[in-house]
C-alpha cells in the first residue's frame, strides 16, 4: 500500500475513533446528570458499553496503520 493510502486511512481511523470519543464523553455526561436510579441509568450504561468495545479495534488498526507508514518510511 502506497504511504499516501496509509496516511489517508490513518487520518480516516483517527477522526472515526475521536467520533466515537466524543459520543462516549457526551452519554457519560448524560449519565451523570441523571439520578442513578433513573432507568436511563441502565439504558446509556449499555451504550456505552458497547461503544467502548468498538474502539478497541479500531485502535489496534490505528497502531497497524502507525506500523506499515513506519515500515514504508524505513524500508
Amino acid at each position: 500500500m502506497a504511504l499516501s493510502d496509509l496516511e489517508s486511512d490513518l487520518k480516516a481511523t483517527a477522526e472515526d475513533i475521536a467520533a466515537d470519543a466524543s459520543q462516549l464523553k457526551a452519554l457519560e455526561e448524560e449519565k451523570a446528570a441523571l439520578d442513578p436510579e433513573d432507568p436511563r441509568v441502565q439504558e446509556l450504561s449499555a451504550q456505552t458499553e458497547r461503544l467502548a468495545r468498538r474502539l478497541v479495534p479500531k485502535t489496534v488498526a490505528e497502531r497497524e496503520i502507525t506500523d506499515a507508514i513506519e515500515d514504508t518510511s524505513t524500508g
